[in-house]
């Protein structure tokens, strides 16, 4: 059995890897408090961070019998020039919290409709062996941004949950993550395609 060590402590993405992963000959490892490492995110490119994040666990936790998996993801939205990507948590030059986010995007996009709304979340996962071998995968989610808000309960690291309309399912992201496997019918988040495409591969 494959020991896949994913360097994320956001209960909501350990909870997502940990429902797919439930398919495949795999044992996953988060970090512990005591192992969470504070990284910064200084890449150009989802690829980058991502690796980013999978050495310095690899380098951190010294277990040669694991994988190690970063990720790195965000939210384009072409009729803002693909913002925020990279920098949804910087979008408006600093530090902001889900709520501003959100806000934030709602005012930019307050005078847009139709398919001006259109918007794609992508992710990247990187994956580190013992030789330091590295593998990409990526995954995306097409739809577009709401004008209102749902009502959602609040998902740290998720700040466009309530407000993302998923068109494979036509449905808010927050339902969507709420539909049964057979209720969904094969439909897979970015972060989820990604995974899946991972685990596809080492299976």
């Amino acid at each position: 059995m494959k020991k896949i060590f994913i360097g994320t402590c956001n209960r909501s993405k350990q909870e997502e890897f940990s429902a797919l992963a439930k398919d495949y000959p795999v044992k996953l490892y988060f970090p512990s408090k005591d192992q969470e490492l504070s990284i910064q995110e200084i890449g150009a490119t989802y690829e980058e961070n991502a690796l980013l994040k999978a050495k310095e666990y690899q380098r951190s936790i010294g277990d040669a019998s694991m994988l190690f998996v970063g990720d790195d993801s965000g939210l384009c939205i072409p009729a803002l020039n693909n913002e925020p990507g990279l920098y949804s948590k910087r979008w408006a030059g600093y530090e902001m919290t889900d709520q501003e986010i959100l806000e934030y995007c709602l005012n930019r996009m307050k005078h847009l409709q139709g398919d001006d709304r259109k918007a794609y979340f992508e992710t990247v996962l990187a994956m580190i062996d013992a030789k330091g071998k590295s593998t990409f995968y990526r995954g995306k989610m097409w739809g577009r941004i709401l004008e209102k808000p749902g009502i959602a309960l609040p998902h740290d690291g998720f700040p466009f949950r309530s407000t993302f309309w998923v068109d494979a399912v036509q449905k808010p992201w927050y339902l969507a993550n709420m539909m049964s496997k057979e209720e969904r019918k094969g439909f897979l988040t970015a972060r989820e395609t990604a995974f899946k495409n991972l685990l596809e591969d080492i299976s």
